[in-house]
């Protein structure tokens, strides 16, 4: 599970979808569905309401912009479809005042077999902005077809994002493609983070890594049109190797993935800052991403919360090189 170099993209790397309206989002599902090798064995349509449906075909468009009078960070336009949803930004960070928080929520609490997802948010120059999730994104068994979320990131002139969602857990049988694009200048800033648990670890006997597929792909670009700076694509199928492999996930359970992109004289700060290290209870290290894109960060472990308290350190780290602020104090209940 590496970022490579593009110099002849695939198929799936030179495909630009279009999430600018819902009606373009699924449409760009539907094909992304279709283009996939690994997602062939599982056209098959659920017995009950059909992929995409209404209520199955959920979007969310977010546009942050800087207000000039305030220097204010103000969610300017959204755009929503259920099952996704999001109210208003609030501005609960008291080290960044002027940053824009944002919780999306999912009306169904899960993901099933048949759902298509879309979320797509813009930042605008100079803006600041922050987007979480209410909890853990948990797909369920699956029996028929699929489950999909496409996701894409603009960053303008000076942008400041972070996308950092609660773990991803994924249930027995599930099968679930995730494809995250990513658009910014050599001036912006965005973190991009995730958590996958292969299961409910003590639910049952066959959940942990019973997942039949999981299919990510990122990608990022200086331009909307423009050649990707570099691709990481990983298909992950459980049933087709051993996990627990050395150079694999090894004794390691859960999996941490961190994307930094950022102006090259923070790569120093943050590397070195983070180190790299293998124990019998965490394994973590950074990367330089091809074309000094910015700094690939991994961590496995044994739990989520060691895992997660990694990235914060990562994270803490982001914060202080790019905006010279501490990160707030974690709340209690998560």
């Amino acid at each position: 599970m590496q970022a490579r170099d593009v110099s002849a993209p695939d198929a799936r790397s030179a495909w630009r979808p279009d999430c600018s309206c819902a009606a373009g989002a699924a449409a760009a599902l539907r094909e992304l569905g279709l283009l996939l090798p690994e997602l062939e064995p599982y056209q098959d349509e659920p017995p009950q309401m059909a992929s995409g449906a209404v209520g199955k075909m959920g979007y969310l468009r977010l546009q942050f912009d800087r207000d000039p009078a305030t220097g204010r960070t103000v969610l300017s336009d959204m755009d929503r479809r259920v099952p996704l949803l999001a109210q208003k930004a609030l501005y609960w960070d008291e080290s960044q005042p002027d940053m824009a928080c944002v919780t999306t929520i999912t009306t169904t609490g899960c993901v099933i077999q048949g759902d298509r997802l879309a979320l797509d948010v813009r930042v605008g120059p100079e803006a600041r902005a922050l987007v979480a999730t209410q909890s853990a994104t948990k797909v369920h068994c699956m029996e028929h077809n699929y489950a999909s979320q496409l996701q894409t990131f603009t960053v303008e002139e000076d942008g400041y994002f972070e996308y950092m969602p609660d773990p991803l857990i994924l249930h027995r049988t599930a099968r679930y493609l995730m494809d995250t694009r990513i658009v910014l200048p050599e001036s912006a800033t965005l973190l991009y983070g995730e958590v996958l648990m292969p299961g409910r670890k003590y639910h049952h006997r066959d959940e942990l890594f019973g997942f039949h597929l999981f299919s990510s792909n990122i990608t990022a670009a200086r331009e909307p049109y423009g050649d990707p700076l570099f691709v990481e694509r990983f298909v992950l199928e459980p049933g087709r190797m051993d996990f627990g492999k050395a150079g694999v996930m090894g004794p390691f359970e859960v999996f941490g993935n961190v994307i930094a992109l950022t102006p090259a004289r923070h790569f120093d700060a943050l590397r070195d800052g983070i180190g790299a290290d293998a124990t019998p209870d965490l394994a973590w290290g950074a990367t330089v991403l091809p074309h000094d894109a910015g700094l690939l960060f991994k961590v496995l472990g044994p739990t989520t919360e060691a895992v997660r308290a990694k990235i914060r350190e990562f994270h803490a780290l982001v914060r202080r090189a790019v905006l010279g602020t501490e990160l707030p104090e974690e709340f209690l209940w998560r």
